[in-house]
C-alpha cells in the first residue's frame, strides 16, 4: 500500500514522518498533481493542503477519477476538508473540525482556510491566520466562558473583514474599533495562554488515522453515491497533458508524446484518416472498404448536403480533386481535428499508440527538451528560470514545410491531415520540437506494427526519413 501526502503550510514535513512513516510527501495540490500519481487499488491519497491562487486549484473529476479507480482519497485541515466537504457523498472520505463545518454548511467561503505562507525551502512558514481557526478558537473561548455568543460573532466578523491576506490576530488588535479593544485583550490574552491550532490539529488526525488503518478510511463502496458521465473530453484532456513519465530528467506528458507522433511520424497523415473515417462509418480501420462505408454513412446523415460549404476544408490546389477524394478529404479534416489544448492521447490514431513507438516518442520529445534548455533567449538582465528562446513562426513553418514537402501555402491542410484543427494549433505542438529537427533532422522513428497504411493524402517526409545521411539517430523503444 502505497501513502500519497500533499501537505505545506498546515504540519511540517518531518510530524508527517513521524505520524505516517514511509509515507510520499507532495507540496500541496494542484491541478493537475493528482494525474501523475501511479496510484491503484489499495492506496491512499490524503490531501490536507492545495494551491488555489498561485496554481488552478485541483479539480473535482481528478479526485473522482481516483475514487473510481479504488484509491481510497480522504480530506481534512484545509484544501482536503473543502473537497472532502463537496465529494463525501461520492466517497470522498473527510475528517475533523474543518471538514465538519463545511460539511455541514457552517462555513461556506473558500477563503476560510486559505493563507498566505512562506516557500517549500522555509518550510511553508505560516504568514497569517486561517478564518477558520479564528473560529474554532472563539468556539472554544465561547465554551470556557471567555466570551458570550454574540461577543464572538462579533471577533469573528472583524476578522472576516479583512482581507484574507491580511488576518492574524495582531492584525485583529490593530484594527480593532475603540469600543472593541477590551474584548480584543481578553480574548486574545486567554487565546495565548491556551493556543489551538484547528488546521493542524486535524491534519495530525487524518495522519493518525491512515497508521492506524482506521475503517473509516475506506475506498468508495456501493454505499456512496456512483458518479455518472465522469470520463469527459476535459479530464481526457488533462489526462494528456499531466499524465506521463520522467525521461532523462524531463517530465513527458501523453499530449507531448501525441504530439511527436502526430507530428513526425511519417504514417501520420494516413493512419489518422482512416481511424477518423473508420469512427464514422462505425468499422474497423483495417476494413478496406472503410472510405466507402464512411461516405455512405455521411450521405445517409445528411452530413454532405450543401457540400460546397465544405470547400473550405480544401485548398486551392484541391479544388480539381475527383469528388469522391474531395468527400473523403473534407470528412476526415471536419471530423479530426481538434485545438491543441484540447488533445489528447485518443487522437493518436490507435496504430501509432504501440508501446514501442510510445516510447520511442517520449525519447524524442525528453532529447528536445534538453536541447530546448541550451536555447538562451538574448536578453540583458540573465536568464530567466524556466525561460528559452522560441522559434519564430516563419522558422516553425519553414521547418515543417520543408519536412512534410508541402508549399508553404500547403501547411494549413498539412496540419488538418494530422489533426490539428488550424496553424495555431499546429505551431503550438510544433514549435518545441523545432531545435530538434535542426540538430538531428527527423527521428527514424519504429514502423507501425501490421505494415504501412493506404489512402489519403501524401505521407513522406520530402525523402529525409530514408536518406540515412539527414535522418536522425534511430530512435527505440528503452
Amino acid at each position: 500500500m502505497t501513502d500519497v501526502v500533499f501537505i505545506g503550510p498546515s504540519l511540517p514535513a518531518g510530524e508527517v514522518e513521524r505520524l505516517l512513516p514511509d509515507a510520499r510527501i507532495r507540496p500541496p495540490v494542484a491541478h493537475g498533481d493528482l494525474l501523475r500519481l501511479d496510484v491503484g487499488p489499495g492506496d491512499r491519497v490524503l490531501i490536507i493542503d492545495g494551491f488555489f491562487l498561485q496554481h488552478p486549484p485541483v479539480r473535482h473529476r481528478e479526485i473522482l477519477d481516483l475514487l473510481a479507480r479504488g484509491v481510497t482519497v480522504a480530506g481534512a485541515a484545509s484544501m482536503g476538508a473543502l473537497r472532502a466537504a463537496e465529494l463525501w457523498q461520492f466517497g470522498m472520505r473527510g475528517v475533523g473540525d474543518v471538514f465538519r463545518l463545511y460539511r455541514d454548511g457552517v462555513v461556506t467561503g473558500d477563503d476560510e482556510v486559505a493563507v498566505v505562507h512562506g516557500p517549500a525551502e522555509d518550510g511553508h512558514r505560516i504568514l497569517s491566520e486561517p478564518l477558520v481557526n479564528v473560529r474554532i478558537a472563539l468556539r472554544r473561548a465561547v465554551a470556557a466562558g471567555v466570551i458570550d455568543d454574540a461577543e464572538s460573532n462579533r471577533l469573528r466578523q472583524l476578522c472576516a473583514d479583512l482581507p484574507f491576506r491580511r488576518r492574524s490576530y495582531r492584525a485583529l488588535e490593530r484594527t480593532a474599533p475603540p469600543d472593541a479593544a477590551a474584548l480584543v485583550d481578553r480574548f486574545l490574552t486567554w487565546h495565548r495562554r491556551d493556543p489551538w491550532d484547528a488546521k493542524g490539529a486535524d491534519a495530525r488526525l487524518l495522519l493518525s488515522m491512515a497508521a492506524a488503518d482506521d475503517a473509516e478510511l475506506r475506498p468508495a463502496g456501493p454505499e456512496d453515491q456512483p458518479v455518472d458521465n465522469l470520463l469527459t473530453r476535459f479530464l481526457d484532456s488533462w489526462r494528456s497533458r499531466h499524465a506521463g513519465v520522467a525521461v532523462g530528467g524531463h517530465w513527458v506528458s501523453d499530449r507531448d508524446v501525441a504530439a511527436v507522433l502526430m507530428l513526425l511520424h511519417p504514417e501520420s497523415p494516413a493512419r489518422h484518416r482512416r481511424s477518423v473515417l473508420a469512427g464514422l462509418a462505425r468499422c474497423d480501420p483495417a476494413d478496406p472498404d472503410v472510405e466507402d462505408r464512411a461516405v455512405e454513412v455521411a450521405r445517409e446523415q445528411g452530413l454532405l448536403a450543401g457540400g460546397p460549404a465544405g470547400q473550405d476544408w480544401l485548398t486551392d490546389a484541391e479544388r480539381g480533386l475527383d469528388a469522391r477524394e474531395a468527400v473523403l478529404r473534407l470528412l476526415a479534416r471536419a471530423f479530426g481535428t481538434t485545438p491543441y489544448r484540447s488533445l489528447a492521447w485518443w487522437m493518436v490514431a490507435e496504430p501509432l499508440r504501440a508501446p514501442a513507438l510510445r516510447a520511442a516518442a517520449r525519447q524524442v520529445a525528453a532529447t528536445a527538451m534538453t536541447l530546448n534548455e541550451t536555447l538562451l533567449p538574448r536578453t540583458t538582465g540573465g536568464r530567466r528560470p524556466g525561460g528559452r528562446l522560441h522559434f519564430r513562426t516563419e522558422v516553425i513553418d519553414g521547418c515543417f514545410a520543408a519536412l512534410w514537402g508541402c508549399p508553404p501555402d500547403a501547411l494549413a491542410a498539412a496540419a488538418w491531415d494530422r489533426g490539428f484543427v488550424d496553424l495555431e494549433s499546429f505551431r503550438y505542438a510544433a514549435e518545441p520540437l523545432v531545435g530538434y529537427l535542426r540538430a538531428f533532422g527527423p527521428p527514424r522513428l519504429p514502423a507501425v506494427p501490421g505494415g504501412p497504411a493506404t489512402g489519403g493524402p501524401a505521407a513522406t517526409h520530402d525523402g529525409l526519413v530514408n536518406d540515412e545521411s539527414r535522418a536522425g539517430p534511430p530512435v527505440r523503444a528503452g
